[in-house]
């Protein structure tokens, strides 16, 4: 064999195909051998137990948002406490002092709540909520809520509901009440800081949205 400049021998073409063939050998035998032990101790297969049975199977709910032209009725669940806004009590108060007055207080005392009004046209006003604190009713001696589902039609309410981030549990219990009632509800959760405002204008369609 001719050797090269640099002194040493190059590898041959024969030596090159049996090194090939022998690693390609070694996997072949390889293969074959780990095949035969799987075929020989094949895995345990867990076959989940599935069950058909429509009694069991929870339906769950899934609201979908929507506009409404309805009137809303609003409601504040804070701290297990149910509070209803009467928006009526605002306007009666206001409609009492615009008999003596043109120009009426711009806040309304209630017994559990106080009310800012701000008026920005004959078309378009705002009020704010203040709750008082520990205000409304606790969830099992509620009594508004049977009072407006029998006063109000479900085809022209809905209800709407500030809740708090500690009383989702009672805002689902409410939610499931109406639904036996056929009324509509909407929510938005709120913490202690955010405000509570209602508005006459367009606006409000896009921040209630009943489900």
């Amino acid at each position: 064999m001719k050797k090269n400049r640099f002194g040493a021998s190059p590898i041959g073409l024969d030596s090159l195909v049996d090194i090939v063939s022998n690693n390609v050998g070694i996997l072949v035998i390889l293969t074959v051998f780990m095949a035969l032990i799987s075929l020989l101790d094949p895995p345990e297969y867990i076959q989940e137990e599935k069950k058909d049975d429509l009694l069991t199977t929870k339906k769950i709910i899934i609201p979908w948002a929507h506009f409404s032209q309805k009137s809303s009725l609003l409601f504040l669940i804070r701290d297990n406490h149910l509070l209803y806004f009467d928006r009526s009590l605002v306007y009666q108060q206001l409609k009492s002092e615009l008999k003596y007055t043109d120009k009426p207080e711009s806040q309304f005392e209630f017994s559990e709540y106080s009310v800012d009004l701000l008026v920005e046209s004959s078309n378009w006003h705002c009020l704010d909520f203040h709750p008082k604190p520990q205000a409304g009713e606790w969830w099992h001696q509620v009594k508004s809520l049977d009072l407006l589902t029998s006063q109000y039609s479900p085809s022209e309410f809905y209800f709407f509901f500030w809740v708090d981030s500690n009383s989702f549990d009672l805002f689902r219990e409410v939610r499931d009440y109406l639904r036996e009632k056929n009324f509509e509800s909407g929510w938005k959760p709120v913490l202690k800081k955010s405000a509570l405002q209602y508005c006459t204008d367009a606006s409000r369609f896009l921040n209630f949205q009943p489900q």
